[in-house]
């Protein structure tokens, strides 16, 4: 039997709905075929909006991440709009630790890159320097996918060896932090930001480190 003609379910119920299968059961649990039964069509229909179990990944993760925009005001401060973003980006990741592994391959699979196109363009027009946008890009990335990775294993933690008898001193001093996950996260994306910044102004433009010159040679 061939596919319908015409699209049986939106494209947004069907993401939304394989949304709540890997985020209850993982990854491995989404299929086109247990996709099409939870909404109560043939896996083929779907072949209407996906062209593959891939494209309804991609379109998951961006259905995930469709908080996190560009500003339309080119006057919004740029280091505070991009800082939010990131740390929506991580708020993401952590309240959908299974597309982690998917999200490493982001650029890839082009998750998102629309919107990083938005962001690479705003940035230019509020006078970030080309050769820094693309390393603050790349930390923001990295940076929330480690972060969000390694929290997402800790709170998955079930304590079944009773670590804290083994590692007491470990456990205190976890059972002791004053800064959250969270606010750790945001003083890292600024403080990066800076550190960034500091190192484009350091080794390029006016900054840039000037090569030394050969030593005078003695005359005899």
């Amino acid at each position: 039997m061939g596919r319908p003609k015409k699209a049986l379910i939106s494209r947004r119920k069907a993401l939304e709905l394989a949304l709540k299968i890997i985020d209850k059961e993982g990854l491995d649990a989404l299929s086109i075929r247990r996709l099409g039964d939870e909404l109560g069509v043939r896996g083929i229909s779907l072949y209407h909006h996906f062209a593959s179990k891939e494209d309804i990944l991609i379109g998951v993760c961006e259905l995930a991440l469709t908080d996190i925009r560009t500003p339309h005001a080119p006057n919004a401060d740029w280091r505070q709009w991009f800082a939010d973003n990131a740390g929506k980006y991580y708020q993401a990741l952590l309240d959908h630790p299974n597309l982690i592994p998917v999200l490493m391959r982001r650029h890839p699979l082009r998750i998102g890159l629309r919107e990083h196109n938005s962001t690479v363009g705003l940035l230019a027009v509020q006078g970030v320097p080309i050769g820094v946008i693309m390393p603050l890009l790349d930390m923001l990335e990295s940076i929330a996918l480690g972060c969000a990775a390694y929290q997402s294993a800790v709170s998955a933690d079930t304590d079944t060896d009773n670590w804290h008898e083994k590692y007491s001193s470990l456990y205190q001093v976890r059972r002791s932090a004053e800064i959250s996950p969270k606010a750790a996260f945001e003083a890292t994306i600024k403080a990066a930001i800076d550190a960034i910044l500091s190192t484009y102004n350091a080794t390029a433009g006016h900054g840039a480190a000037k090569p030394a010159k050969p030593p005078r040679r003695r005359s005899s």
